[in-house]
């Protein structure tokens, strides 16, 4: 069975154009767009069974500054919310703790000899 050049023509510029099209959509990130809204409003809809009302402040003001910090915790709340491993809400001490355990930054001790 062979393939006239015409249809091997018309193949290969669909394919083409296919590849055009999902280097577009990955550079203009639609289909993240779409994936990251959708979480957002999930995070939303779950963050105040997690956090109470003075947390959620500490939240909104990382979120203010670092965003994509911000969204790391909240997806790591979720995750342990849905765990079980909270069962109310948090209040803000118990937030800073575990964001001081998510910033912990490494001890570097320096020896001159």
């Amino acid at each position: 069975m062979s393939l006239s050049l015409e249809e091997i023509k018309r193949r290969r510029m669909e394919q083409f154009a296919q590849q055009q099209n999902q280097a577009h959509n990955f550079a203009t990130g639609y289909d993240s767009r779409a994936q990251m809204s959708q979480l957002e409003s999930e995070l939303a809809r779950t963050m105040p069974n997690i956090l109470d009302p003075d947390a959620m402040e500490r939240l909104n003001m990382i979120k203010s500054t670092k965003p994509e910090f911000a969204m790391q915790v909240q997806v790591y709340l979720v995750s342990i919310y849905r765990q079980g491993k909270i069962h109310q809400p948090l209040d803000d001490i118990s937030f800073k703790q575990i964001l001081d355990n998510l910033v912990k930054k490494p001890d570097w001790n320096i020896r001159r000899k």
